[in-house]
């Protein structure tokens, strides 16, 4: 018997998309982190703006290939940190963020001048160790080299953390600054004191959406938009000081840019 036309019909797109998303979700990654990752994205991108409904459980589970216990894992996650309401028997919807007050500072405050920031601040090392430095600071001062010594930081105020420093000493700087770090010493201070002060500071300013390990260090829903601040700070001839990189908290940190005048 001859085949007929439709013998060999193609699948619905509805249902190749449901397969290519639950591929996605099967990448070694824990699904309901997928899942929080997908809807917070659409929430800090306004695909769901504030009051808006988000896709039912049952919707979810079809789209996405997944049970409803991982669906639920991730929208308890979004209600934890603020970003949905669930209304029992209407839905679930995305909830409007309150702006809070900024502590406005001068960005180069970040690696100088402290100091100004004391009463209001603290400051924690988290680690220093020798580590790769970014192809993205290394492409700013090449001399730094593959590896340096990195003193990563966080700078917190009225309990919630503010910005998030990684630093990049060059070799023979970094084997002379003494364990443990002390955690109020600037940048600068802490060059001064080794004998390699900095006489420029060289700044670039960007705004990045918070990667997984950014926004647990923030304490921000993955996604949320971080200012970037990359210095380069050099000696009185010019030679390497260090590379650094901070994220700050754009909705607790407005950072100023204030005109240096000699003397």
């Amino acid at each position: 018997m001859a085949s007929t036309p439709h013998s060999r019909r193609s699948r619905p797109a509805s249902t190749r998309d449901t397969e290519r998303a639950s591929r996605r979700f099967d990448d070694g990654v824990a699904r309901y982190y997928r899942l929080y990752e997908l809807l917070s994205a659409a929430l800090q991108d306004g695909t769901f703006p504030p009051e808006s409904a988000l896709p039912s459980e049952p919707q979810l589970c079809t789209r996405y290939g997944i049970s409803r216990t991982t669906v639920r894992r991730a929208l308890d996650r979004l209600e934890r940190e603020g970003r949905i309401v669930r209304r029992r028997g209407s839905g679930t919807f995305a909830r409007p963020q309150q702006a809070r007050p900024r502590l406005s500072v001068d960005v180069h405050a970040l690696s100088e001048v402290p100091a100004a920031l004391e009463t209001r601040t603290i400051t924690t090392t988290l680690r220093f160790d020798t580590a790769p430095v970014p192809q993205a600071l290394r492409a700013l001062a090449a001399e730094i080299g593959a590896t340096a010594y990195r003193l990563e930081r966080l700078l917190s105020g009225q309990g919630e953390p503010l910005s998030l420093s990684a630093t990049y000493l060059p070799e023979p700087i970094g084997r002379r600054l003494r364990r443990p770090v002390p955690s109020r010493a600037s940048l600068i201070e802490l060059l001064g004191r080794l004998g390699r002060p900095a006489a420029a500071v060289n700044y670039s300013v960007g705004a990045v959406p918070a990667d997984a390990d950014a926004a647990r260090a923030l304490q921000v829903p993955l996604g949320s938009a971080l200012v970037r601040v990359r210095a380069v700070l050099t000696g009185p001839t010019g030679e390497l000081r260090a590379v650094s990189e901070s994220l700050c908290r754009s909705d607790r940190l407005q950072l100023k840019i204030v005109e240096r005048r000699p003397g």
